[in-house]
Order: C-alpha cells, then sequence, then structure tokens
C-alpha cells in the first residue's frame, strides 16, 4: 500500500487569503462549515500556536483517532503522519509560517490499525494583530480516489503495452476523441511518421474532412455501443483505395463510467 501511492503524493504552497479583504459572506459561516463537512467529506481542524490542535470528529475519524474536544499536542499530530511523510508536514507548516503562505497536500498517514490511507489537506492562515495565531483547514480521505485512480492507470498502461506492436491500425482515444495512444501500423496508415505528430491532437484536427457518419459512429461509441464499420485506406503498394471492416469499442474507467473509445481495423500491408 505504501508504494503503491508513492507517485500520488502531492506537496504544494497556496496563496495565503489572511491578509486579503473578506468577500460578502453570502450564507451563515456555521452552516456553510457544516455543509461542507457533511456532504464533501472534509473535516476541520487548527493549530493555534505555538503547538496544539483541535481536530474535528471527522478528521479524528479519517485519522483512526478517538474524537476528543481537548487541544492535543501537535506532535501527536505529525505521528500520526506516515514516517516519510512527518517531515513534508512539518515543512510545509515552517513555510506557511515564514513565507505566510498556505498550502495543499496529498500525504500518508498510518492509523493505530495499520491501515496506510492518503488524505488530502488545504490550509491557511490566521493573522491577529499581523502575527500568525493559527493554521487552519480542512482535510479528507482520498485514499479510494487514489486507488480507483491507479487502477484507470494501471488498466490504460496494459492497453496502451498491448496498442504499440499489434500489427494492425489501432488508436485509443479519450472521450474527447484525443489520441492516447496508437499502433505503429495505424500511424502508417494515416501517413504519420512519430507517435509525437498524434498524441493529444483530436481526430478533428488530424482528420478535418472527417466524414458525418464516422462522427455518428464515434458519439454512438462513446454512448456505450460497439460499431461495426468500415474504414477506408490508400494501399502503399497498389496505390487503389481498400476498405476494411474497422471495430468501435468503448473503454471505461470505473463504475460504468466510459472514459473513451478504441479503434481497430483489420489492415496490414
Amino acid at each position: 500500500a505504501e508504494a503503491m501511492f508513492d507517485k500520488q503524493i502531492i506537496v504544494n504552497s497556496i496563496d495565503s487569503l489572511a491578509e486579503a479583504e473578506p468577500a460578502p459572506t453570502v450564507a451563515d459561516a456555521g452552516r456553510a462549515l457544516q455543509l461542507i463537512e457533511s456532504r464533501s467529506g472534509y473535516g476541520q481542524w487548527k493549530i493555534i500556536f505555538p503547538g496544539s490542535v483541535v481536530l474535528s470528529d471527522s478528521v479524528c475519524e479519517a485519522f483512526g483517532w478517538m474524537p476528543t474536544p481537548d487541544p492535543l499536542p501537535l506532535q501527536d499530530m505529525v505521528k500520526l503522519y506516515h514516517q516519510e511523510d512527518r517531515g513534508k508536514f512539518l515543512t510545509l507548516i515552517a513555510q506557511a509560517l515564514e513565507g505566510r503562505k498556505g498550502f495543499h497536500c496529498r500525504l500518508r498517514i498510518e492509523r493505530r490499525d495499520g491501515q496506510i490511507r492518503m488524505i488530502e489537506t488545504i490550509a491557511d492562515l490566521r493573522l491577529v494583530n499581523g502575527r500568525v495565531a493559527e493554521l487552519f483547514g480542512f482535510s479528507r480521505d482520498v485514499t479510494r480516489e487514489m486507488e480507483r485512480e491507479l487502477q484507470v492507470q494501471g488498466r490504460l498502461k496494459l492497453v496502451q503495452e498491448l496498442v504499440g506492436d499489434l500489427p494492425a491500425p489501432i488508436v485509443v482515444l479519450d472521450e474527447k476523441l484525443r489520441v492516447m495512444d496508437c499502433s505503429i501500423f495505424w500511424l502508417k496508415a494515416h501517413r504519420f511518421i512519430e507517435k509525437r505528430e498524434v498524441v493529444g491532437k483530436s481526430l478533428l484536427m488530424l482528420q478535418p474532412n472527417m466524414p458525418p457518419d464516422h462522427k455518428d459512429e464515434y458519439e454512438r461509441a462513446m454512448k456505450g455501443q460497439t460499431v461495426r464499420t468500415k474504414r477506408t485506406f490508400t494501399s502503399s503498394t497498389t496505390n487503389q483505395p481498400i476498405q476494411f471492416n474497422t471495430l468501435i469499442t468503448p473503454w471505461y474507467v470505473a463504475d460504468k463510467k466510459i472514459g473513451g473509445i478504441t479503434m481497430v481495423t483489420g489492415w496490414s500491408e
């Protein structure tokens, strides 16, 4: 579980709103915070300097800590973080104090039951008479989202590895019909030489004269249909147009959500 999240960890500074003029309040602040906690999964916490921490019940739950109304020592909160991430968390706090910056991070905690969880946090400062009085923020457990993201990445990596060397024109498109990957034969069939010419570009950009019926087929595939059709390519040996059977199928990310489409043409020379 630890290695699984290595590349998912993020740490960055954000501009603080502490010295900004507060915007007019649209809703009661307490009710707004209650709504955020109950509907978004975020829970509140604050560090009162020089070093005590108050955690809401939902943050305690995410950290695997028994809810308590009493302030805790800051070091107890730091110890909840994974050993490799404690230094990053302390550095963020130090940078916030020194540079008057907030921060956004996604770091691992190690719960008392041994579970490794990924916690996302956004934080900012509260100033009193120009001095930092508190660091406050919201945290939530994003482990499931990260696991789903990693599954999708793993699935796409597998497809890319399969696609690259198959002896037929194959292209993997995202939901906006942008090329994510393709086989060498797909490049050859469309008179391209290198993948960098096509990856990240939409089919509409690569094929500006796309027939309307092709667009209709892509739309049907994006709605979940498997489309059996034909595509015409010019033979590199005879220079004559030839039609080939083509299969257009949706690919899924998670929870039956379509991530894009894959198109396979039975052509080779």
